[in-house]
């Protein structure tokens, strides 16, 4: 948004990209107010509670697909 270009920034959006992927979460959810965010909800959620972040669909299609391939 008007910065400059960096491999930094490329970085850390792809970070954020992928945690976007396996929460199944956007970062603008009206549950990150304030000093919450999407990259604070998944630290504070490591290594206990893993599981517990994870989009369970995203889980479900996963062991369906491997279900489905191997007959």
């Amino acid at each position: 948004m008007g910065g400059m270009v960096s491999a930094q920034g490329d970085v850390y959006r792809y970070g954020i990209l992928l945690l976007e992927m396996f929460t199944g979460r956007r970062p603008t959810d009206d549950q990150f107010k304030d000093n919450c965010n999407l990259h604070n909800f998944v630290a504070l959620s490591l290594p206990d509670q893993g599981m517990g972040i994870v989009d369970q669909s995203a889980l479900h299609n996963q062991v369906v697909g491997e279900a489905t391939s191997s007959t």
